[in-house]
């Protein structure tokens, strides 16, 4: 690895407190650039991260396709392309109808109002441990069908896996995230093995009946994935909207024009998006935003500094209602778009609707602390006092 880059040095400490200038001086140089620490190009520009986001024929989730050996048990839907990726993709998506979103929204309407009302008073609160994490968590497995894992071993995987999404940056995170995947691909198998499973994995088993060419090592890696981003990006997701709410609670006053939720779901996913960046491998020579990219190479786009193209978004780092929905590429583009972007947004808007809803005022006593990682972003403490009475706002 270069020891050094002049522009974006992913794990040095300024940039994890905020990456955001480094992401926009980035871009301003140049927004394909190759990049010596990562050994990748990394793409900054919305227009060419969205290109590269949607070409799979072109930049692949499967380095198996640049000759890079990956063994059969380690594919997931995450790193398979069509055709392949189809079947599998289609699989979930059927199982994800499994329990109508209104039932899920009453889910998250009761256990939300419920914790925000044992930290209202009692003193200050971290709302990552104390909420946004435990919140994800309940959310993913309902959906799956599926009891939430206890203890601290769940806790530790899933992190060892987060880390090890840096391991170009730094060797020593991979075998723990390796270790990790195996050993949540095993307890989703035992999941699936269990003959009274429902929901979502009850729905996925009888899918893949239908589907033989879906081995049970996909489906089970595939669903360890479902499983991982569900608690991980969304848990970091709502930290962060938290964060942004506690400093600036006027937004909630959206909530009272039509639509105001949905509008303000999309901006925070657009600024405060958990996954940063996202890979592929370049299959076949060509051109990408005026570089001469080969076979081989890796891209990256880094996701969040698209977000915030004063190209697409003028006055990038506001929030603006105004603008134009699912323009951003925070849940992804083409094959590889989130498959959990409905779940995600209907928690965002619950957990509007229960702050206004139950009075809350998020008042911060201390600095946030963010976690050393650079793909995946998210706050490991959210020092704050929780208190139970209505803002200005709602009096008027």
């Amino acid at each position: 690895m270069a020891p050094h880059d002049p522009y974006y040095e992913p794990l040095a400490s300024r940039v994890i407190a905020d990456p955001h200038p480094f992401y926009r001086r980035l871009r301003e140089a140049n927004p394909v650039y190759w990049h010596g620490m990562l050994n990748s190009w990394v793409v900054t520009e919305h227009a060419v991260g969205g290109q590269v986001l949607a070409d799979p024929a072109r930049y692949a989730s499967d380095f198996r396709r640049a000759g890079v050996e990956v063994p059969n048990k380690s594919l997931s839907l995450q790193r398979l392309d069509p055709p392949e990726h189809t079947g599998i993709r289609h699989l979930l998506v059927t199982a994800l109808h499994e329990l109508p979103l209104r039932t899920m929204a009453g889910h998250l309407r009761a256990e939300m109002a419920a914790r925000l009302a044992a930290l209202a008073g009692a003193g200050p609160a971290d709302l990552v441990t104390g909420f946004a994490r435990p919140v994800a968590l309940t959310a993913i497995c309902r959906y799956l069908g599926v009891a939430p894992p206890d203890g601290e071993e769940f806790e530790r995987h899933s992190n060892a896996i987060v880390r090890s999404m840096d391991a170009g940056l730094d060797p020593s995170r991979a075998a723990a995230g390796i270790r990790a995947r195996a050993e949540l691909s095993g307890l989703v198998a035992g999941w699936l093995a269990d003959e009274d499973r429902s929901g979502f994995l009850a729905a996925a088993v009888q899918a893949q009946r239908a589907r033989p060419g879906i081995s049970a090592d996909l489906l089970a890696n595939s669903l360890r994935a479902v499983l991982h981003a569900g608690y991980e990006s969304a848990s970091r997701l709502l930290g962060a909207a938290l964060l942004r709410l506690a400093r600036q609670p006027d937004l909630l006053a959206l909530l009272s024009v039509e639509g105001g939720a949905e509008r303000l779901a999309d901006e925070l996913v657009r600024l405060d998006g958990s996954v940063q960046a996202d890979g592929r491998v370049c299959v076949a020579d060509g051109e990408l935003g005026g570089q001469r990219i080969r076979r081989g190479d890796v891209v990256i786009v880094l996701l969040a500094a698209a977000n915030r193209d004063p190209a697409v978004f003028p006055d990038p780092d506001a929030v603006d209602p105004r603008r134009r929905r699912g323009l951003h590429l925070g849940f992804g583009r083409g094959a590889h778009a989130c498959l959990g972007a409905v779940l995600v947004g209907l928690q965002l808007r619950i957990l509007f609707e229960a702050l206004r809803d139950n009075g809350i005022v998020l008042e911060q006593v201390g600095d946030p602390v963010w976690e050393d990682t650079a793909t995946l972003r998210g706050l490991t403490s959210l020092p704050v006092r929780v208190s139970a009475r209505r803002p200005d706002w709602v009096r008027g």
